[in-house]
């Protein structure tokens, strides 16, 4: 699957087009499901919010212009507001989830403990940046999104994104150096 859909499929699915449809959300999934999960900490969040975004998507795709926004761009714009909404909501719910990882994933218990370990690290440091800090490094590093892009999904200038990365990761660094966090493994 291509990293980006090109313009020609996404004019086919602003035309309805069923196979144009499914390229996008095949090509996109993933790494707006990543975007969400690294965002929330929230695995059963992601998954519903992701299908919240492709919902979303194809219902504002006939109004969508790429003179504005890159189609990415776009999309990951849509998933940033409905995280946003999200945790909001969660703040006046102010409720516990069930921990997921009762779930069985089909690794191994060893495998599963050490990998879910250094996330949970990742997403408690995570915690501690800004948002805008936190959206530009999941953007730039979970979602592989080039500089120029994340400026246009946040709506700030390619130095504004440049210095919320650069804080960001200093204090990422700083965190999990403190908690000694092997971070160059993390999946």
């Amino acid at each position: 699957m291509p990293e980006q859909i090109d313009d020609n499929t996404v004019t086919q699915a602003k035309a309805g087009d069923r196979a144009a449809i499914a390229a996008v959300y095949e090509c996109y999934e993933r790494k707006i499901h990543r975007f969400l999960y690294y965002r929330l900490g929230d695995r059963q969040a992601a998954e519903d919010l992701t299908t919240e975004v492709f919902v979303r998507a194809i219902e504002a795709l006939p109004r969508y212009r790429h003179q504005n926004t890159p189609f990415q761009a776009w999309l990951f714009q849509i998933a940033r507001n409905l995280a946003v909404d999200y945790m909001r909501q969660q703040q006046v719910r102010n409720h516990l989830a069930l921990d997921e990882k009762l779930v069985a994933n089909g690794r191994s218990p060893d495998s599963a403990a050490a990998l879910s370990l250094t996330r949970d690290q990742l997403q408690q440091a995570l915690g501690n940046l800004t948002d805008g800090q936190c959206d530009v490094v999941v953007l730039r590093f979970v979602a592989d999104m080039p500089i120029a892009e994340v400026a246009q999904t946040l709506n700030k200038s390619e130095s504004a994104v440049k210095a919320l990365q650069a804080r960001g990761l200093e204090t990422l660094h700083r965190i999990l150096s403190q908690r000694k966090v092997h971070y160059d493994t993390m999946g």
